[in-house]
């Protein structure tokens, strides 16, 4: 009897360890479908919302192509003064930083010993013609006895010789006498243009040979600036080209400059090639040695269409992009032309037109016939 007792109770409380777990069971099914979204199939995408800087509304511009360049300015113009002749420094009313013109004096020599030298050059040229006008009228009068039978022809050849001699002689110190005169005007040293002193390497008073350095002008009116071009860019520069210099001290200013020639070879040791570019300095605001950047303009196209690269875009029907009509996106196609690294553009010769709007992001995720808004679009 007490057997049959334990095993109702074990399969009671088996049934009931049965019924709680369908329960829980039940419970945990319940919950996962209460928390499971209910999928609705009537539930439409909104149009793309695109920021106003992810869209250009096209307009003409001007582009440019440049090559960048640095060099060093330096006066177009310039000219170191030396002494013609040996002397003494008798006047030096010239100094650093002073200005000149034409023709004015700068330096000058003692003259005493020059105008010594030119007088007796003289004196000596003046007693030839003497004796030369002598010789002259002996050779007359031997000339007039000959014809009579009374001189000898040995006494007219000696007097023809002695004409001969002294005529000779009086070349000689015509030539003389003038290089005499050269020397005293060479005693005076004239600016050969108009100009600023940079240099003086003498004091008055200093003994100077022939050829010693006295001063050194140079003309500010016209800068030069000696640049250095890639040899790979070299055959895009040409003489009369324009250039936008900046200058170091002057960086609120944009000079205007020109390349006015190009050296026909390259630097030795280097893949550059010297070109030289001109500015005007009538102002006087630059100096030499000053350190300048710029760039030369080497090509130049005005009232283009043009896009950024990552605009543009490629499959297998060709080169299109996303247009903006109203509000949604259409593709358009173009055709490309030059690109601008510099500005980092490229020209649209056909298929977009001023007041277009077009993507310019890099968005490649989006496609042609879809719906968008452009927000903040004024």
């Amino acid at each position: 009897m007490a057997g049959r007792i334990a095993k109702i109770a074990t399969v009671l409380f088996l049934t009931g360890l049965v019924v709680a777990g369908v329960r829980f069971y039940d419970q945990r099914e319940g919950t996962s479908e209460a928390a499971a979204p209910v999928p609705s199939a009537t539930r439409a995408s909104g149009p793309v919302e695109l920021a106003a800087p992810e869209v250009t509304r096209l307009q003409p511009q001007d582009l440019r192509r440049v090559v960048r360049v640095s060099g060093s300015t330096a006066p177009s113009r310039r000219a170191v003064l030396t002494a013609r002749v040996s002397g003494q420094i008798a006047e030096l009313p010239k100094d650093v930083g002073d200005a000149v013109e034409a023709g004015e004096v700068m330096a000058r020599l003692d003259e005493e010993p020059l105008r010594s030298a030119l007088a007796a050059k003289t004196a000596t040229l003046d007693a030839r013609a003497a004796q030369l006008k002598l010789a002259r009228s002996v050779l007359e009068r031997n000339q007039r006895l000959g014809n009579a039978g009374i001189s000898s022809e040995a006494t007219l050849l000696s007097a023809e010789a002695d004409v001969l001699n002294l005529e000779a002689q009086m070349r000689a110190l015509e030539a003389e006498l003038a290089d005499a005169r050269r020397s005293l005007a060479d005693a005076t040293i004239a600016a050969p243009f108009p100009g600023t002193v940079s240099e003086r390497q003498v004091e008055v008073g200093q003994s100077v040979p022939v050829n010693a350095d006295l001063l050194t002008v140079v003309d500010l009116v016209r800068m030069e600036i000696e640049a250095l071009v890639p040899t790979s860019r070299i055959a895009e520069i040409e003489a009369g080209q324009t250039a936008r210099i900046r200058v170091e001290g002057y960086e609120d200013r944009t000079f205007e400059a020109r390349v006015d020639r190009v050296a026909p070879v390259a630097v030795a040791g280097s893949r550059a090639v010297r070109v030289f570019l001109s500015l005007d300095n009538s102002d006087g605001a630059l100096r030499g040695g000053m350190f300048a950047i710029g760039e030369i303009e080497v090509e130049r196209l005005e009232a283009r269409i043009a896009l950024p690269p990552d605009a543009i875009r490629r499959d297998e029907a060709g080169t299109f992009v996303l247009k903006a009509e109203g509000n949604r996106l259409s593709r358009q196609d173009v055709e490309l032309g030059e690109r601008f690294e510099e500005a980092d553009l490229v020209v649209v010769r056909s298929g977009l037109r001023a007041g277009d709007t077009v993507v310019t992001a890099p968005l490649p995720d989006l496609k042609p016939d879809t719906d968008i808004t452009i927000a903040d679009a004024n």
